[in-house]
């Protein structure tokens, strides 16, 4: 488009205004006068390029277009769009709704919401001019599936009737799909979706992580019959703009991603399936908006008049209460596939004591049965590296980040065998101390275990052993595109015998060798100051109890714990996921928390402490006197009292009820914290640190 030529005086008749929002931490659309000749372009979601402040000019989307009277001798004077850069809205209706809903419901502003759903390059202005081209053809059809039909089991085919009857519906419905580990859910997912992208619907499949998408995306697709478009952060800038483009014009019909695939454009969307929709990697924690994917799929279904498809066997609480109350509807898979092994049993044992081990004897013989077996092992262990600390003997000094004032944690290099000292929050690392840093003695101790020590324990103790681990560490070292790819693999091929990982080896893996899964110490998440602590800890093991035994070999699961008697390791124990919702649900309750309430995070950060504490407490003085019937608390120090240098404190704000939202929402952007502080608005917080 041509840039428009100066305005001239404004004539008698009435003028016609955009309403203009930059992808900027601003909460507010800005009002531009539409010069004739562009008159029939300026509609909404077309991208503009006009003069924003000193800068010359900026890209933004027009989100409304109104008129006002003409203007007076005291009128305000507005400046004009100079281009329009799209010759047809590159976002739709609905993607606006959605924007403005997502700062509504994440108090965020609006500008930092646009900067989300868009690619970076549509909002530089640096897109290619050239067609993109590698799109599936539009009139393509279902290509045969090769393998033979699979025969479902009675629940999965009661549970795919009935979903499917909601997609016949055409309406707006969610679901909750409680199946237990090895059900077979991915079947009725895929029968779903070949089912709701006939008659040119689109379907999206959400995977809780980047290193599951890759993996799960070939065998999806392979399976589907149909073209499926791939989306993650990973992805470069073509790849992102073939899908996204793809997507918005309706020409593909499925795409398969995780968490920001939720915000991609759609044509007619008919079916989104979440899997593993407990997982806490669904909500945003990096930046502006703290949205979780759940919410935005659920509105989304909602907007388009789809069905959403929630799926776990150890859904979130939040999803699990909802199933009870009749918000969800609730479809259960209550059987394994393999009706020949059946459910793996679940074992505790104690945690090694007075030894330098954190393998124990019965542990370490059942490892050992697997290789002698031709069996495969995984070993969950909660936390990379190899020690969790260093702590002096004598004075109980321990090595601290300086910045964040928490304990280093001590990792070997894989290469040269060297130790070092690395912060798991800022990334500083140090080297290992010789001494003690207060003291002075040499009385140092390695306490804690990571996944390099049990990856060095397994291979001291059962040597010729074939030993994978698969932690952040490891994924962000392999190359390509897909980094998690080649451990999956290499492991599915039988390549190791004993995969040791984090809980990025408890997920949504198949692997059909793996009878015995060792939980190396299940109480180190429980001992989490959160609320969340038990429900991520039975739903990290019974998750990670999920991957044994899964085909024609029976399995078992080991629980090391020093807390046997607790309810949720004894819920894991029983295998009792729906019980151990019920009675956490009673305990939330009495203490008011999700999901009988929402919360909301305030964090303040400043580099002066006096100076945080006291806006932290004007702010939570302000919030008790307008929110009068809600409960604030703090504040208090952050669980990270310093990050990167600055000071931090913290509010929660539980609001009781769910129309007092937008009131809570007001109070909160009525703050005018000081200059020197930053604060962070974290609606629906799983992060407390």
């Amino acid at each position: 488009m041509e840039p428009s030529k100066p305005t001239n005086t404004p004539s008698r008749s009435s003028l016609r205004l955009a309403e203009v929002v930059y992808p900027l931490p601003l909460d507010r659309a800005f009002d531009y006068l539409i010069p004739p000749h562009l008159a029939q372009s300026v509609v909404p979601g077309v991208r503009t390029r006009a003069p924003f402040g000193p800068r010359k000019c900026l890209i933004g989307v027009v989100f409304a277009v109104k008129e006002e009277p003409p203007p007076g001798p005291h009128s305000r004077r507005l400046k004009s769009i100079e281009a329009v850069l799209d010759p047809e809205p590159l976002m739709t209706e609905e993607m606006l709704g959605m924007v403005r809903w997502l700062a509504r419901r994440y108090c965020a502003s609006i500008g930092e919401c646009l900067r989300l759903v868009l690619p970076s390059e549509l909002l530089s202005g640096k897109e290619p001019r050239r067609p993109v081209i590698g799109l599936p053809d539009p009139g393509a059809q279902p290509s045969p599936v090769s393998a033979e039909p699979i025969v479902l089991k009675p629940s999965q085919a009661a549970a795919l009737e009935r979903l499917g009857q909601a997609l016949d519906a055409g309406t707006f419905s969610a679901h909750l799909l409680f199946g237990v580990p090895a059900s077979g859910k991915t079947e009725v997912y895929l029968r779903l979706i070949r089912k709701a992208v006939g008659g040119e619907g689109q379907a999206l499949f959400l995977v809780p992580e980047i290193s599951l998408t890759r993996p799960f995306f070939d065998q999806f697709s392979a399976e589907m019959g149909m073209p499926v478009a791939l989306w993650h952060s990973q992805l470069g800038a073509r790849e992102r703009r073939t899908a996204w483009r793809g997507l918005r014009s309706g020409s593909v019909r499925v795409v398969v991603g995780p968490r920001s695939a939720a915000l991609l454009p759609f044509k007619k969307l008919r079916l989104v399936v979440m899997d593993e929709e407990q997982d806490e990697s669904y909500k945003q924690d990096a930046q502006v908006p703290y949205y979780h994917a759940r919410d935005v799929l659920l509105e989304r279904a909602r907007r388009f008049g789809a069905v959403a498809v929630l799926g776990s066997a150890t859904p979130s609480v939040e999803s699990f209460e909802g199933a009870l109350s009749g918000a969800l509807g609730l479809v259960e898979i209550p059987e394994r596939v393999w009706e020949q092994t059946a459910a793996p049993p679940i074992r505790l044992s104690d945690l090694p004591a007075g030894s330098s081990r954190c393998i124990g004897d019965e542990l370490l013989e059942a490892v050992k049965s697997r290789l002698q077996r031709r069996e495969q092992t995984i070993l969950l262990v909660n936390r990379r590296g190899f020690s969790n600390f260093i702590i002096c003997r004598r004075c109980s000094w321990v090595a601290r980040c300086p910045a964040c004032e928490v304990a280093f944690i001590r990792h070997r290099d894989e290469s040269s065998g060297a130790f070092d000292l690395r912060c798991h929050h800022c990334g500083r690392s140090a080297p290992v101390p010789g001494a003690c840093g207060k003291c002075g003695k040499s009385a140092l101790a390695h306490a804690g275990a990571g996944t390099q020590k049990v990856v060095s324990e397994i291979r001291a103790l059962l040597p010729g052993a074939r030993v994978l681990r698969m932690d952040s560490d490891t994924v962000s070292k392999e190359s390509g595109q897909d980094p998690d790819a080649a451990i999956y693999r290499r492991f599915l091929d039988g390549e190791a015998d004993v995969l040791v990982g984090t809980k990025l080896a408890a997920k949504g893996f198949h692997f059909p060798n793996v009878t015995l899964v060792g939980v190396v110490d299940a109480d180190t998440m429980l001992q989490m100051p959160d609320f969340r602590s038990a429900e991520r800890t039975v739903q990290m093991l019974l998750q990670a109890a999920g991957r044994a035994g899964r085909a024609e070999r029976a399995g078992e699961v080991m629980i090391q714990t020093a807390r046997a008697t607790n309810y949720a390791i004894q819920a894991v124990a029983r295998g009792d996921y729906a019980g151990f919702c019920r009675e956490e649900i009673a305990h939330r309750r009495a203490l008011r928390y999700p999901p009988v309430s929402s919360l909301i995070r305030l964090v303040f950060a400043g580099k002066t402490k006096e100076t945080c504490l006291r806006t932290a407490e004007t702010a939570a003085a302000g919030l008790r006197s307008a929110l009068p019937a809600d409960e604030v608390l703090g504040p208090a120090p952050g669980l990270l009292k310093r990050f990167k240098g600055r000071h931090r404190y913290h509010l929660l704000l539980k609001v009781l009820d769910a129309s007092r939202a937008e009131a809570a929402f007001s109070a909160i952007r009525a703050l005018a914290p000081s200059s020197a502080v930053r604060l962070k608005v974290n609606v629906d917080p799983y992060d407390f640190v």
